[in-house]
This record gives structure tokens, C-alpha cells and sequence, in this order.
């Protein structure tokens, strides 16, 4: 049977924060590391070296638990033995703090602009030293792998030209120097891309802050407040962002990426808000107002529906085996890019990092997995007098073993996920697979009017 979608008053859904954080023990390092030399002795690679920076440091933190903040590192990883992390001056004491044990490398160069160098080994001392030499294959990491559809050579490293030079400098003509990064984040096969009960369990902490945040933020929508002040709904408790906090309204909210400014909202303005915790994201896009009187004519049929319809077939189809290309195909058919103006994924993989890669490319045969953590990302940008719509969250894939473990781990956590399910199903009306575990509280929760606090999209 057909279902409709319906605007309807519902309650809210129950948004909580956690008593309890949960926290990824060190077996589980301990267990990447040993993934990451299994990988390493399939492939015959002598050495993997992981840069970080503060914007990338996702593939770093994955083994360490941490990532450097103001400066830059570099992990060397051997077949056997404590890894090696070069660190500036800031970060050298964060060795300590690290997941795994490592031998921390004090390269004040790693360091800011006019920061003391005195006493300073030359990287190229401190890569031989580290074991890596002449003949050898070393692998690297940084952030981004590439293919032949970026416009530059599939091998190519983005990693420092210091650092790569010095590594070829190390290994000689006979050695090679490549790009591994698709180890950790490749969509197929990535170490990030499957997650662990544990690492699910404190993602799971991140989720229910930022729903929390995004759902005060919406209640707090009123006809002259500004842009910051709604902001200031977002908490985070410390936790570090995995993205800059986004609020716009008016014409200003085209521009979904800009910061949050003094503007204040009018009647009929458009507000979209994201907000983004290491391991979630939310985000919503709608119109200040009370009605469809107040909002661009057929606004309501023309995209806000369609787009929700869209947003539910997505979040029925994911699951165990499904795979990236023919769900990108229902998004073009639903929603054409030529009308609604989408450009980027509809959806992608999440971690620490707001995008990992994804598997939602035309024509992409890529299936999805159990452990596989999904942010739903459709933006659509029609032309104006329209703006678009959104409703970003995120989901678990977990087949029964998963599910069993995250029980056992967490009845508190499973508890929550049950809920979720239950409001998604009763109030909503919308279908999941067994194997779909709503991170968010706020999954498929759209109000198309923002000050109208009661009334949302359903299906029946």
C-alpha cells in the first residue's frame, strides 16, 4: 500500500543525554594496530607512516586515541614493535595520554611558526633511525585517497612535500613511497568504515548531545532572534567538533556553510542549522513561519514533500547489502539534480570525521555492511523563490551478532535505540530494517514551519 505524507500534530521525540559515557578501551587500539600489520604483511609493505594536523587527524586518532592540536605528527608504524610518533613541542606530552604505547620523537619543526628549534634532528635522521630505508615500501596516510576521476595520478601523496620527499629521499630509487589511505577509509574495505560495539557506544554518546542541541535550537526559533543566540542551543560538554557550528536565515541561508552572525530572523525567513560532534551530526533546514501561508507558494508540494518522501525511501532501502548505486539512482529519480539542484552525495560514511567517504555514487556497486555508520546528507538547493530542505542525521547498520554485542555492552544504550525505533515506527510511520540503529533521536523528525512547534511531516 501506497503511504502519503501528512502534516500532523505529534509530540516531540525524547531527547536525553547519557548519565554514563562510554569510552573505547585500549584492547581495541590494540586490535586496530594488529588489523592495520595484517594489512601491511598482505600488501608487503615494509612501513606505514599517518600524518595528522588538526583538521586531519582522523586516521591518526583511529590508533592513538588522540590527534595533535595546534601542530602537526607523524606515526610510524614497523611490522612488530612500539610505533614511533614524532611530535612538536605543544603535543610531546600527549604520548602519554595515547591508546597504544609509542615512542614519542620530540621534532620541534612540527611546531608554529618561531617556536624554538634548538636541539632539532633532522627528519631525515629520525626516518633511519625509525628503521626505514634504502629498498623499502612505505605507505601513507593523510586523508585522502584518489582515483583517475580526480583530475590527478591515482598514486599521488597528500601528505606534506617535506614529508614525502624525505621519505623517498630514505628509500632510494629501488624503494617505493605510496598513498594507503584507502586502508582506512575506502568505502569497500576501510578499517573506519565497519565500527566496533565500543566505538558505535561513544558515538552513540556525541549523537544524543547533538540532538539534543539541534532540537532546543529549533524550539528556540522566534521572529527576531539572532543567529548566535540560537547558536548558543549548541553544547557540546568539551567534546571536540568535528565541524564549525553553522546557523543562517534569509538569503543568507543559501550559503549554508557561513558561521553564525548577528543577523535576526524575520517572518518567512529560511534558517538552516547544522551542528556537528566528533561521531554525529544534525542538521535541519526550514522556513520561520506558522503555516504555508506564510512561505513561497507550493513550497510545500514542490519540495519540502518530495524531499521527505525521498529522505524516507532512503532511510527504508539502507541496510545489510544494499547497495550505493542503485539508491543514488532512486534519489535522481525522486528529486532531479536538474531541478532541485543537488550536487554532493546523498549520504555518506561517518566517524570521527563529519565524512569518511561514500558508498552513494552513480553507479557504484559498493555494499553496504554491518559496523557501517551512515549520515543521511541530502542537500538540495532550488532555484530561488524556493530554498531547500533538509534533515540530516545518522545510522548504525548491525546484523544480529552487532546487535547482541551492543546489548550486552550497554542495555541503557540498546534501551534508547529500542525507543528511537518505536517513535520512528508509531509516530512517523516510517519502516526501518532490523538491522538500522537510529544514532540520532531526531531521525526523520522535520517540522516544515519552525514556528509551529507542534506540526510535522508523517507518513500514513
Amino acid at each position: 500500500m501506497t503511504k502519503t505524507v501528512n502534516l500532523r500534530s505529534a509530540p516531540e521525540p525524547v531527547v536525553e543525554i547519557p548519565k554514563e559515557v562510554f569510552t573505547v578501551g585500549k584492547e581495541i587500539y590494540q586490535q586496530r594496530l594488529g588489523r592495520l600489520r595484517e594489512k601491511m604483511q598482505a600488501v608487503a609493505l615494509d612501513y606505514v607512516v599517518i600524518y595528522a594536523d588538526k583538521e586531519h587527524g582522523a586516521n591518526f586518532s583511529y590508533l592513538t586515541g588522540f590527534a595533535p592540536r595546534f601542530e602537526e605528527a607523524l606515526l610510524i608504524v614497523a611490522p612488530s614493535g612500539m610505533p614511533k610518533v614524532l611530535l612538536g613541542t605543544e603535543n610531546l606530552c600527549m604520548a602519554d595520554y595515547a591508546s597504544i604505547d609509542l615512542e614519542a620523537v620530540h621534532f620541534p619543526s612540527f611546531g608554529l611558526i618561531g617556536q624554538p628549534r634548538v636541539g632539532t634532528q633532522s627528519l631525515q635522521s629520525i626516518i633511519k633511525d625509525a628503521g626505514i630505508a634504502r629498498g623499502m615500501a612505505v605507505g601513507t596516510v593523510g586523508w585522502k585517497y584518489f582515483t583517475e576521476e580526480d583530475g590527478c595520478p591515482a598514486d599521488s601523496l597528500e601528505i606534506p612535500h617535506y614529508l614525502a620527499e624525505a621519505l623517498r629521499d630514505a628509500v632510494g630509487d629501488a624503494g617505493s613511497v605510496v598513498n594507503v589511505t584507502h586502508f582506512f577509509m575506502s568505502p569497500v574495505d576501510g578499517f573506519r568504515t565497519r565500527l566496533e560495539a565500543e566505538q558505535i557506544l561513544a558515538y552513540e554518546y556525541a549523537a544524543c548531545l547533538v540532538s539534543k542541541s539541534m532540537l532546543d535550537l529549533m524550539n528556540g526559533v522566534e521572529v527576531g532572534v539572532s543567529e548566535m543566540e540560537l547558536a548558543a542551543k549548541m553544547q557540546n560538554q568539551g567534546l571536540p567538533l568535528s565541524c564549525h557550528q553553522m546557523v543562517s536565515v534569509g538569503e543568507k541561508a543559501r550559503f549554508g556553510l557561513t558561521s553564525p552572525s548577528a543577523r535576526r530572523a524575520e517572518l518567512g525567513d529560511f534558517m538552516t542549522a547544522a551542528f556537528g560532534i566528533e561521531g554525529a551530526l544534525n542538521c535541519r533546514g526550514a522556513y520561520i513561519a506558522r503555516s504555508e501561508q506564510e512561505v513561497p507558494e507550493n513550497w510545500l508540494e514542490n519540495i519540502a514533500i518530495p524531499y521527505f518522501s525521498i529522505a524516507v525511501k532512503w532511510l527504508e532501502s539502507v541496510g545489510i547489502g544494499a547497495e550505493g548505486g542503485p539508491i543514488y539512482a532512486m534519489v535522481e529519480e525522486g528529486l532531479p539534480q536538474a531541478y532541485y539542484g543537488w550536487e554532493l552525495n546523498p549520504g555518506h560514511l561517518i566517524a570521527t570525521d563529519e565524512w569518511v567517504s561514500t558508498p552513494f555514487m552513480s553507479g557504484s556497486s559498493v555494499k553496504l555492511q554491518s559496523g557501517n555508520y551512515i549520515q543521511f546528507d541530502l542537500i538540495i538547493s532550488p532555484q530561488a523563490p524556493f530554498f531547500g530542505a533538509d534533515a540530516e542525521d545518522g545510522i548504525v547498520i548491525a546484523d544480529q551478532e552487532l546487535r547482541d554485542e551492543i546489548r550486552a555492552l550497554s542495555p541503557e544504550a540498546w534501551a534508547r535505540f529500542e525507543r528511537r525505533r518505536e517513535y520512528i515506527d508509531k509516530v512517523l510511520g516510517i519502516k526501518l530494517k532490523e538491522e538500522i540503529l537510529p544514532m540520532s533521536d531526531l531521525l526523520g523528525y522535520y517540522r516544515p514551519f519552525l514556528l509551529d512547534k507542534e506540526t510535522i511531516f508523517t507518513l500514513r
